[in-house]
């Protein structure tokens, strides 16, 4: 199959398991440490992290409003329990604590100490349940509603961070057209939290339904849509409970084919 036939998929809730752990490329980091207990805790070098608060200020005007977390998910995307997580910034020289929310969320600080000292973000879970993600939403946006502004920067900040993880071709092919979130093969799915009954972009009177994977628990965002503005909301339509009465599927209302 050749290159411009390929379909990357991508799954921006749960991006990849752990994001590239390379530093610069005279440095080699293979750091094996057990924090309270845990046996190879997960890690994320701090150099390549550092790249994503690069990220998200370059693409900023996307949300204007809006602020840069980075959110701690199960191995499968779901939420993480936060009881009990901590998470520090360490190294030979750096010991910070970073404080996580009730949401598994926090805020990366800027540190020249910490990007000098080759430190890592480690987690007192393990390495292999872990996965990392951005997290962006402007105030004002109502629950079970997404601003497509905010996972257009998402997806930026994902990129900076994640893009060492993609095959050398396929990632020489997107740095041609900007990256990942510019990239015509690429398909880019966003997990959303339970399952959908279905997922409608609106702005104004517009509206379309967007496509869903098989299980219904994500859907492909379009990222690359230039005639749906930042401002456009992404409204979740969450599947009934088992035990609750049917409704009725909605029909699409524009036949806009998915990115």
């Amino acid at each position: 199959m050749t290159l411009q036939r390929a379909t990357l998929v991508l799954v921006l809730a749960c991006a990849s398991p752990s994001w590239a752990q390379e530093a610069t490329p005279a440095v080699v980091h293979e750091t094996k440490v057990e924090v309270s207990g845990v046996k190879d805790p997960a890690l994320r070098p701090y150099r390549i992290m550092s790249r994503g608060l690069d990220a998200f200020e370059k693409h900023h005007a996307l949300a204007p409003g809006a602020s840069l977390r980075f959110e701690l998910k199960n191995k499968d995307g779901t939420q993480l329990p936060a009881a009990g997580v901590s998470l520090r910034l360490s190294g030979d020289k750096v010991d910070l604590a970073l404080p996580v929310d009730g949401n598994a969320t926090f805020v990366l600080p800027r540190s020249q100490e910490a990007f000098d000292d080759n430190a890592d973000l480690v987690v007192n879970r393990k390495n292999d349940v872990i996965r990392w993600r951005p997290y962006v939403r402007s105030p004002g946006v109502p629950e079970s509603t997404r601003r497509l502004g905010d996972l257009r920067l998402e997806c930026e900040v994902a990129w900076a961070v994640m893009r060492d993880e993609i095959g050398f071709v396929m990632r020489t092919a997107m740095a041609a057209v900007g990256g990942m979130c510019h990239a015509p093969m690429s398909a880019l799915y966003y997990r959303a939290p339970g399952q959908l009954a279905a997922v409608r972009l609106t702005s104004g009177e517009r509206s379309r339904f967007l496509t869903l994977s098989a299980d219904r628990h994500s859907y492909i965002v379009p990222v690359r849509a230039k005639e749906w503005d930042n401002e456009s909301l992404i409204v979740y339509e969450f599947a009934p409970e088992p035990d609750a009465a049917p409704t009725e599927t909605p029909q699409t209302t524009q036949g806009a084919a998915a990115p």
